[in-house]
């Protein structure tokens, strides 16, 4: 009877030290989660998730967003621009001080569009994609601060806290988007077929498919699917979809610069040359000349 009793106190101990460690683990999520619930910013710009915060032994500050040179950046939230400068490590960068407490980075600018001092709103364009300071390849370095920019980055939080969760792909959540340079090339393309030079987005209308899509801009369905992340056939009203010019190319995961090549028609060598390669080393996003 001793003994029954025995293992009866010690299984109660046990399954509560278990509920309180589940209980206290709860708690600390939801405090966790619900510092960032509030926040309401949008894409800085349109491109593919390279990098993600915390990479490189811990030494990554920010996301990494690979985009054509000269694809608009915009502001995630309403803030006013305490840094507009040159950094021999951040290149053309911009730093935007938010109302809501939070200080947002956006590094290695072709342009910077914006002057310390200015007073920006959601959506507005402070610059466009670029490939300045130490990087590699055309891409958005974006950082989210938790309070002021430091030195140190103390206070650099996860992005996607604050943004959202979709690591693959993203576009800006903002209406004025219709009306940037992307949109109009896309309309100048459907009313007069010329060839644009860039990367362009257009918006889904009632009786497209994604057949009538690749014979009109004469492009493959596989293409549009493949830019678009597209899992079927299916697309709605209204939804926008990338399209590459045709004698581009855009780089993928586990790509070469033979593999493209090859796919193209070409050499390496060419396109090296077409594109201003100085080596073999390219980068996910990139938009790549390959042909006429």
């Amino acid at each position: 009877m001793y003994d029954y009793i025995k293992r009866f106190l010690i299984a109660m101990a046990v399954a509560l030290s278990i509920g309180i460690l589940f209980i206290g683990t709860r708690v600390s999520f939801a405090e966790t989660s619900d510092n960032y619930e509030v926040v309401n910013f949008i894409w800085p710009t349109v491109g593919l998730v390279t990098d993600t915060f915390g990479t490189r032994n811990g030494k990554h500050y920010g996301i990494d967003i690979a985009a054509p040179r000269g694809t608009t950046v915009v502001s995630v939230s309403d803030g006013v621009v305490v840094k507009s400068y040159y950094s021999t490590t951040y290149g053309n960068v911009v730093f935007i001080e938010h109302t809501d407490g939070y200080e947002t980075v956006y590094a290695h600018l072709h342009k910077r569009l914006v002057e310390e001092g200015a007073t920006v709103y959601q959506g507005e364009e402070i610059g466009t994609v670029g490939n300045t300071g130490r990087s590699s390849g055309d891409h958005l370095h974006f950082e989210v601060h938790d309070g002021n920019w430091t030195m140190s980055k103390k206070n650099a939080i996860d992005p996607f806290l604050v943004i959202g969760d979709n690591k693959d792909s993203f576009f800006v959540l903002s209406d004025e988007y219709a009306d940037t340079e992307e949109y109009q090339v896309a309309s100048a393309y459907e009313e007069h077929h010329d060839q644009p030079s860039e990367v362009f987005y257009i918006k889904v209308k009632k009786g497209d498919s994604l057949w009538s899509l690749a014979k009109g801009y004469q492009v493959s369905v596989d293409e549009i699917k493949s830019w678009n992340q597209l899992s079927s056939d299916s697309i709605v009203v209204n939804q926008r979809l990338k399209i590459v010019p045709k004698g581009s190319y855009i780089v993928q995961k586990g790509d070469t610069l033979w593999k493209i090549a090859e796919q193209s028609g070409t050499s390496v060598s060419k396109i090296k040359k077409m594109n201003g390669l100085k080596d073999d080393r390219i980068q996910i996003g990139t938009l790549l000349t390959v042909g006429n």
